[in-house]
């Protein structure tokens, strides 16, 4: 008894059809995803096609930067 090979898919050729379906997808990309997730939502390009960061994570990392100078400034005794 032997069955007809014909037709069947090859592990080489799954390989190739999920390498090329995930690298298109932007979810299954990290670097994609994560850059659409912190880009400004109203206009994430700019007029030169540059990638432009969210307003509020601008804001944000010069919060934390005020912070982090305040705590240096006092654990070093500058407040004397």
């Amino acid at each position: 008894m032997s069955t007809d090979i014909r037709g069947n898919v090859t592990t080489e050729e799954t390989r190739q059809a999920m390498h090329t379906l995930c690298c298109k997808d932007a979810e299954t990309n990290l670097q994609t995803a994560f850059a659409r997730a912190l880009a400004d939502d109203l206009k994430p390009v700019d007029e030169n096609g540059e990638w432009r960061p969210s307003s509020l994570l601008v804001l944000g990392c010069a919060v934390l930067l005020a912070f982090a100078g305040v705590f240096v400034y006092f654990s070093i005794g500058g407040y004397r």
